[in-house]
């Protein structure tokens, strides 16, 4: 699977507000459940903070890939999410966090959560990358980074 066939123009959002760990993941979901990609909102929102909880999705360079599976989908989904301003997110090299790939698959999509999980954490290695998401003004600019990158 492509990344730019599972992270689509409406799972990528380049102005969500910063706030508090479990305040942003919490609208992150409920942004997801509104566009019609999350099954219970309730579930899918307490599995992600508690896959947090266990240890933080933090991976440095001022990224997170917060991710879970859960019941509360019936699909692998997937969004890209930046703040304007970094939030504390318990990251290895302590920087705050403002780009944020989230990943929620049902238990029975564990193959290809990985997969999309190692793929990303690939990219993530790369500055230029990391740079021109930052820079990218709004969804489809995204999407056009994640194709020049993410399928070469």
């Amino acid at each position: 699977m492509r990344l730019t066939e599972l992270f689509l123009p409406q799972t990528v959002v380049t102005g969500i507000p910063a706030s508090s760990k479990e305040a942003l993941l919490a609208a992150i979901v409920r942004d997801l459940d509104e566009k019609g990609f999350i099954a219970d909102r309730a579930v899918a929102t307490n599995d992600v903070i508690a896959r947090e909880t266990v240890m933080s999705t933090g991976v440095g360079n001022g990224v997170a890939i917060p991710h879970a599976y859960t019941d509360g989908v019936q699909r692998l989904v997937a969004g890209l999410y930046r703040t304007d301003a970094g939030v504390s997110f318990g990251a290895p090299d302590d920087l705050d966090v403002s780009l944020f790939f989230v990943i929620l698959g049902p238990r029975a999509s564990r193959r290809e959560h990985i997969r999309v999980l190692a793929r990303i954490s690939r990219l993530l290695g790369n500055a230029d990358f990391r740079d021109e998401l930052r820079r990218a003004e709004d969804a489809g600019a995204v999407i056009g980074v994640l194709r020049r990158f993410g399928e070469r």
